[in-house]
């Protein structure tokens, strides 16, 4: 929407008023009531909306922001799992190199062995 420039044809006052191009040869009231002309300027815009330069690239930049913080919460995340606690194949403590071997120590131990398939399966 254009920005033209008005002086006051009484007071003198100087201002500035945002108004569609269909109304700009419209009278204007100053503020102490008398009409206002128009004042020859360049005509100055506001563009408003999605599609303009500046909005575009504030919209960029607060992606870029987003986007590396995102990154660096990533690469927390991975530090934090690599440095987990493992689960590691046992039998009451006594480790093994497997999971296969830890269901048979178990099954010799006379233990129930159904919680180890499911570990099992997964190292086949």
């Amino acid at each position: 929407m254009p920005v033209y420039r008005y002086r006051c044809a009484s007071c003198q006052a100087e201002f500035e008023k945002n108004q569609p191009i269909a109304q700009a040869r419209q009278p204007v009231e100053c503020a102490c009531g008398s009409e206002a002309m128009r004042l020859l300027s360049e005509v100055s815009f506001l563009m408003k909306g999605d599609g303009w330069a500046g909005k575009d690239i504030l919209v960029r930049n607060q992606m870029a922001r987003k986007n590396a913080m995102l990154d660096t919460k990533q690469e927390e995340q991975k530090r934090y799992w690599q440095n987990a606690v493992r689960l590691a194949p046992n039998v009451d403590g006594e480790r093994v190199d497997s999971w296969q071997d830890a269901k048979k120590l178990a099954a010799s131990q006379g233990k129930d062995t159904t919680s180890y398939d499911p570990l099992v399966r997964k190292e086949a």
